[in-house]
């Protein structure tokens, strides 16, 4: 529902291009020392063919002072092959970014430098921006807006590993890229906790990580919600996305349905080979996991959807975004309620609309006419399907 109470429009599914190799997944529930030189040795190329190409892929050219990211090189070669090589980084300047010996790299200050890499009779050259980090918050901060909104929560526990998602930007680009991709998809965003304009996330230290036989799944988003209301108290009318770095077995979701909690889990060993928030316009893993959780929390899918069997997802398109079922073919397209008569849309009053939802907004202009290319990228690993939620 629009925030005037008027009831949201169905405009006709529409599908997003997924760029290869990925598919879409349906969601079943220190620097070291003389940076300025090189610091990895090359590889001989194999004698019977030829690099013919050569580009480096830095994951992002703005990163934080304390960030440490790990570039990669590409090689290109006469007979179609394509593969990393080990090539050797250097730092125009390493009081800015500073090249360590297993050929990371970190930012130590604020300002620009110039990260190169060379392999073989190539090389090539990335212009870096290093930025202070985020300031961390431990409490809800002062809203922005009045009224519903999602607030959100990043959780460490005890003995888990603090990947600074917050102070680095990874949550804020993450949310970023959701509200683009619905946007685009639906002309409808998320109202969205913020502070002085910008993502309100609160760092939760937790104590540590359920162990094998604890909690799981929908007993684990209860557990998790009870603990990050009883760190930063609980709000009426706000709902809590939480990134839970804790490693959570063969689980990357869960959420309270028709609650205020749901969850994605992020450690490094879990769910995905991927990262949260890995560009502001690309949609992996863990933004389509908060998707799926936050439509659990409005609500979907209820048993009185015509394709709700046995459980709260829909099973009639394995392309929805709450499926659950066999595998997807490579290179599915993401959509949401496919026939607009599960979950979202369908105006009927005898069964939840999740488009009624108070935690929507439009978006000035709706989503682009049919046939025009919206600027989202999915990129999902294949290996991330199937994703599985636990839910409450």
């Amino acid at each position: 529902m629009a925030r005037d109470g008027s009831a949201f429009p169905a405009p006709a599914p529409r599908r997003l291009r997924v760029v290869a190799p990925a598919v879409w997944l349906a969601l079943a529930c220190g620097g070291g020392e003389n940076a300025g030189t090189p610091t990895t040795p090359t590889v001989p190329r194999p004698s019977d063919r030829q690099l013919t190409g050569f580009e480096v892929a830095p994951g992002r050219t703005a990163i934080r002072v304390g960030q440490v990211v790990e570039p990669l090189a590409y090689g290109r070669y006469d007979d179609g092959a394509t593969g990393t090589v080990e090539a050797a980084w250097t730092s125009s300047d390493p009081a800015v970014i500073q090249v360590g010996e297993d050929a990371t790299i970190t930012g130590v200050a604020v300002g620009r430098a110039q990260l190169s890499a060379a392999f073989e009779d190539f090389s090539e050259t990335v212009d870096f921006i290093v930025e202070l980090p985020n300031p961390r918050y431990t409490q809800d901060q002062p809203d922005d807006i009045p009224g519903p909104q999602i607030h959100v929560v990043y959780a460490v526990p005890g003995d888990g590993e603090d990947g600074n998602l917050d102070r680095y930007g990874d949550i804020a680009r993450s949310f970023e890229a959701i509200q683009l991709w619905l946007g685009e998809t639906l002309g409808y965003r998320l109202r969205l906790d913020t502070y002085g304009g910008d993502l309100d996330v609160t760092f939760v230290q937790l104590p540590p990580a359920p162990r094998e036989g604890d909690p799981q799944g929908g007993d684990l988003i209860s557990a998790l919600g009870d603990a990050v209301a009883g760190e930063i108290g609980y709000s009426p009318g706000k709902i809590y996305a939480i990134y839970y770095a804790g490693r959570v077995a063969g689980i990357c979701g869960s959420a309270r349905i028709g609650g205020s909690y749901g969850a994605v889990y992020v450690d490094r060993e879990g769910c995905s080979s991927a990262s949260p928030g890995p560009d502001p316009d690309v949609v992996s893993t863990y933004e389509a996991v908060m998707v799926h959780q936050l439509l659990h929390v409005f609500g979907a899918v209820g048993a009185c959807d015509p394709d709700q069997e046995g459980g709260s997802h829909v099973h009639d398109d394995a392309q929805d975004v709450m499926y659950a079922g066999a595998e997807l073919p490579p290179e599915a397209e993401p959509v949401f309620d496919v026939e607009r008569d599960d979950y979202f849309g369908h105006g009927r009053p005898d069964c939840l609309d999740t488009g009624n939802s108070p935690f929507w907004e439009p978006v000035e202009g709706g989503p682009p006419s049919s046939g025009e290319g919206g600027s989202t990228r999915v990129q999902i690993p294949v290996a991330d399907w199937p994703v599985r939620c636990g839910l409450r």
